[in-house]
């Protein structure tokens, strides 16, 4: 009968088991002796395969969405400024945002409020902690409010360029599509911030001067009331007219008076007292000065209260009063044209300068390059740590 039975071709299980056991034994064994005699090199190793394990197998990639844009307003250059611009100079534009306004901006887009109007739009939170190997690129959902906002500083980063002025923001996103999405959402907010913002400003610049417009327009409205008030009380239109008239008038009769008497001495040259002619002429005379008289009375008597003069002198109050008010209705008019115009030029809205790109591949981390820069610091701290400690057991003559 055949011998059915497997032939033995040398190799066993458990001798297989035994070698690998035997081969991690001297592994070790080989490990101890570098770390005990070769230190450095053991740190080497070790941080060179930990630092390798995270930046080619766990770093997650990250897609990099940017956009690029400035301030502007409504400022015109002056001449000087378009003068040294054309020369060449630094003159300085018209309408580029201050250096506080672009501050304030970068405050914002890395504040909290910002934070919380994209978790709004986009769930931040739930997006920062989706399970992922990298635990650098991994926040807990239940994160407090301070983690939230550093990851959130890491992921959407902002800089400004000093000689240009252009803001760049960096979104950092797990996919192309987010990245993009979040950059755009940063600048509407940012556009909207900008916009309340002026209208802030503009209220502020505008609110004294509308007042005092206000307060202007009031005095001028009440100063003409109490001149209205006042013709409807004398009957007079114009005080002044009247005077005028009746002073031309009691001039006139003065004059008349003057002749009559002239007259009057020439009839009784070669007429008796009681001729015809001269007690008519006298009689003229007597009717004009007490008519003169009644004038005068009318017209400033001392002993009446209600002369002409004591209403012209109300009237001419009342005139004085009125003209300061529109006086000053016009300078509150063109403080208030002045401030508006001021209040348009203070205006800021946001200009892109780049649109948020859709990026078609991961440009994070730069693995190799990270790598190695963080080896050459870790080997550096090691031997400066190193050095250190060196020195003091020398000086302690260890």
């Amino acid at each position: 009968m055949a011998n059915l039975t497997k032939p033995n071709l040398g190799f066993s299980p458990n001798r297989g088991r035994a070698a690998l056991d035997k081969i991690g034994e001297e592994l070790a064994y080989r490990g101890r002796q570098i770390a005990t005699s070769r230190p450095f090199v053991a740190f080497v190793i070790v941080v060179a395969l930990v630092l390798g394990v995270y930046y080619f197998v766990l770093a997650a990639p990250i897609y990099v969405s940017q956009t690029s844009f400035t301030i502007r307003g409504r400022e015109q250059p002056s001449v000087g400024a378009g003068l040294l611009a054309s020369l060449g100079g630094g003159g300085g534009g018209g309408g580029g945002g201050d250096g506080a306004e672009t501050a304030e901006l970068e405050k914002y887009v890395q504040s909290q409020g910002m934070l919380e109007k994209l978790d709004q739009r986009f769930d931040l939170r739930s997006l920062y902690s989706q399970p992922r190997l990298d635990p650098l690129k991994w926040m807990p959902h239940n994160a407090s409010r301070e983690k939230f906002l550093h990851f959130y500083r890491d992921m959407v980063q902002i800089r400004t360029e000093p000689n240009s002025d252009i803001i760049t923001i960096e979104v950092h996103s797990f996919d192309p599509l987010t990245a993009q999405r979040i950059a755009n959402a940063v600048l509407e907010i940012s556009a909207d911030y900008l916009n309340d913002l002026s209208a802030v400003v503009r209220k502020e610049t505008l609110h004294a001067s509308e007042q005092d417009l206000k307060d202007a327009e009031e005095a001028v409205r009440q100063s003409r009331l109490a001149m209205t008030q006042y013709r409807t009380t004398t009957g007079m239109l114009d005080p002044v007219a009247v005077a005028s008239a009746r002073s031309a008038s009691m001039i006139g009769m003065q004059e008349e008076v003057l002749a009559s008497r002239a007259e009057l001495a020439s009839l009784q040259t070669y007429n008796t007292p009681q001729a015809p002619q001269v007690m008519q002429l006298r009689a003229r005379v007597a009717a004009l000065e007490s008519q003169i008289a009644q004038a005068q009375n009318d017209i400033a008597g001392p002993k009446r209260s209600n002369t002409l003069a004591q209403k012209l002198l109300q009237y001419e109050g009342l005139t004085v009063t009125n003209d300061y008010n529109e006086k000053q209705l016009l300078s509150a008019l063109a403080s208030y044209d002045s401030a508006r115009s001021l209040a348009s030029q203070r205006e800021r809205f946001l200009v892109r300068v780049i649109s948020p790109n859709m990026p078609d591949r991961p440009t994070l981390p730069h693995r190799l390059q990270s790598f190695l820069e963080a080896l050459i610091v870790l080997v550096a701290g090691y031997g400066i740590v190193a050095l250190a400690i060196a020195g003091v057991r020398d000086h302690q003559g260890i």
